[in-house]
């Protein structure tokens, strides 16, 4: 009879043992977004600097609000983590929000909420020394705050919005700290639905001492300025994230590698340089794709038993990545979705609204609508080549369909 315990108990051991095996003491690709800690971020030079410049000119009352886009995966995220980090080490207040997880009602509210909560109250959960004088004021709005989630019917005013605001950023708030406001998937907000938020926006972004920094994909401001034409005025910087180089994708494994080696191992152990070559070559420089490519790679290897990483065990990697990946998106999709999808796909992976709509026989307003919200949950890409825009399927999808179609 098997004894789950000791199933888990064995199954665990044998992995570590496994796993020493590949010369590594954990499997050191993680998706999670770099919280602070800066050895695993390779390139971004140019980026970085243009962040610091944008830092040193609104610390001296010359505020320029700046949109971060890039294709999904891209590490838009890292990159608004390593913001907030070099913010809080300068003493700003910083606030971090991931627009595609907060309705639009609920958004200023959380900007509140977040910050009294990480730049005003000590871990402990009392008011920092510095703004004391402000206690009373700071725990009603806070009190009050607590009690506006998405599940209560309760309307939170726009003029007390607003007059909290005032307060925090105008009496509570030091003259020579900035309030750094930053948006990760922020392409959300580029709906009808956000008009009156976007419209707040215009004279919030504004205010003295107020930076922003939204990210999303490459059309991401043109997308917001449909649906809100000041926003253009609101964020005139573009910060455009490329893929990584070649070398920054060897480095990217080589730094992850390296954390979690055991003794005596070799620069890229376990996998092979041949290895290592295919995923820096079929990876396109997108780290997201580098990290979960990496991180499957060791787990087949596992199962396998297997010390070295060959061509052959990445190129499953890849394979099952997409199959997962691309299924699962479609199981997600409606019908209506789907249906559109697989037109794209036999259309060649790419179209227009119009082209679309003729092939399918529907309405372009019907198709520009779907196209629309497939496109808000980031399973195809957009572009626009002179008057035209053209929506492309994700690789996951496209890997998926193009090879149900062939």
């Amino acid at each position: 009879m098997l004894d789950p315990i000791d199933f888990i108990y064995n199954s665990a051991s044998a992995t570590k043992n496994a796993m020493h095996r590949l010369k590594l003491k954990t499997n050191p690709f993680s998706e999670k977004p770099i919280r602070g800690n800066t050895k695993f971020f390779v390139g971004r030079t140019s980026e970085l600097r243009e962040i610091a410049d944008i830092f040193g000119a609104a610390q001296y009352g010359s505020v320029v609000n700046a949109a971060i886009v890039g294709t999904k995966g891209i590490g838009k995220s890292s990159l608004l983590n390593i913001i907030y980090y070099a913010a809080k080490k300068q003493g700003h207040w910083a606030v971090e929000l991931t627009a595609s997880q907060i309705t639009p009602r609920q958004f200023l509210i959380q900007v509140l909420y977040n910050l009294i909560r990480e730049n005003l109250i000590s871990i402990d959960g009392t008011i920092c020394s510095e703004y004391i004088k402000y206690s009373q004021k700071i725990m009603e709005i806070y009190r009050k705050l607590i009690d506006y989630g998405d599940r209560t019917p309760v309307h939170y005013p726009r003029e007390r919005i607003e007059r909290d605001f005032d307060f925090l950023l105008n009496e509570v708030k030091e003259e020579d700290k900035l309030c750094i406001i930053l948006v990760d998937e922020a392409d959300q907000f580029a709906k009808k639905s956000c008009l009156s938020l976007l419209q707040f926006f215009h004279s919030f972004l504004y205010e003295d001492g107020i930076l922003a920094f939204f990210a999303g994909s490459p059309t991401l401001m043109d997308d917001l300025t449909k649906i809100s034409p000041a926003m253009r005025d609101r964020i005139p910087k573009i910060i455009n994230m490329p893929p990584l180089s070649k070398e920054e994708s060897y480095d990217l494994i080589m730094r992850r590698l390296e954390d979690a080696h055991i003794g005596n191992a070799k620069k890229f152990d376990p996998f092979t340089d041949a290895a290592i070559d295919k995923i820096v070559e079929e990876c396109d420089g997108i780290p997201r794709k580098i990290i979960m490519t990496c991180s499957e790679s060791i787990s087949i290897a596992l199962k396998k038993g297997v010390s070295k990483i060959d061509e052959g065990i990445v190129k499953m990697a890849m394979e099952v990545l997409g199959i997962s990946v691309g299924h699962q998106i479609l199981n997600h999709l409606t019908p209506a979705q789907s249906k559109i999808v697989r037109a794209l796909a036999e259309l060649g992976g790419s179209s227009t609204v119009t082209e679309l709509a003729k092939y399918l026989g529907n309405s372009p307003g019907t198709i520009g609508t779907h196209l629309s919200d497939i496109y808000e949950m980031g399973y195809i890409y957009k572009e626009r080549n002179g008057n035209n825009v053209y929506y492309t399927l994700s690789k996951e999808l496209m890997d998926v369909l193009m090879n149900d179609n062939d």
